[in-house]
């Protein structure tokens, strides 16, 4: 039979998405005899393989095999027709970085086609002290804020976290579990005392999904002050927590197509 092309694209997103191809039936290594998928539309594209796919350590293992794209378009050229049903399954998925820099951790956590990375990034406090009438410079490596680690993931092209589903809360508790932290995410009451709302997102908790611990929130801060931000933790409860924004813990940044 003549060879036959086909291109796909993600219309209509945004230019930094990218395309994920995964088998609905069939095994996407073994469809490879029949099929080349290639990364863009243009003749010489190249060619994309599953064997030489990296794969972040993070990524959930039960995920499909699967292969990214590195642009918004794809072109599928069948080299014989398959012996048995194959159907390919294409969506529109984000580039997930391997990190965001040091002491950070990405992968595909929830599925094939979002990206989530834990940041435990340290930034320096510089601070000085006089010592036999010199003035010495001292610095520290300190956790982030709730703000601070908002910003971080916005100029990574990520934002803080949301937990809208149970699923989603288990897949992130799974996957950093053995990591020991408190994370920051983007749930707020800030703006209003007790209407509790995704910076992220621009939407409000409820009626959505929620699951704070036994007494939460309760707006009473370590020293006495208030408590405007959401804090999960992956050992010493699996419930949420309201907290003082100010204080310096890790945070997870995410990016959803």
């Amino acid at each position: 039979m003549s060879t036959s092309c086909e291109t796909v694209t993600s219309r209509g997103y945004q230019e930094d998405r990218i395309l994920v191809i995964t088998a609905l039936s069939g095994n996407l290594k073994e469809a490879q005899e029949f099929l080349t998928i290639h990364d863009g539309s243009g003749k010489d594209s190249p060619i994309l393989i599953v064997e030489n796919q990296k794969i972040h350590e993070r990524s959930r293992k039960d995920l499909p095999k699967a292969v990214y794209t590195t642009q918004s378009t794809a072109s599928i050229q069948f080299k014989k027709s398959p012996t048995s049903n194959l159907q390919l399954k294409i969506q529109k998925a984000v580039d997930c970085p391997f990190n965001l820099g040091t002491d950070s951790q990405c992968g595909r956590i929830v599925d094939e086609v979002s990206c989530y990375c834990a940041t435990f990034t340290q930034i320096r406090e510089f601070g000085s002290f006089v010592k036999k009438n010199e003035n010495v410079v001292i610095f520290s490596k300190i956790l982030r804020n709730q703000l601070s680690h908002r910003t971080f993931c916005d100029n990574n092209n990520m934002k803080l976290l949301t937990l809208e589903t149970y699923e989603k809360e288990q897949a992130i508790q799974a996957a950093w579990a053995e990591t020991e932290a408190y994370f920051w995410t983007s749930l707020t009451d800030i703006q209003q005392e007790g209407t509790w709302n995704w910076q992220s997102t621009g939407t409000s908790l409820y009626p959505g999904y929620a699951n704070w611990c036994p007494g939460e929130p309760n707006d009473v801060g370590p020293n006495g002050g208030g408590e405007d931000c959401m804090l999960i933790s992956n050992y010493s409860y699996e419930c949420w927590k309201d907290y003082d924004c100010g204080y310096r813990f890790a945070a997870i940044c995410q990016a959803i197509p």
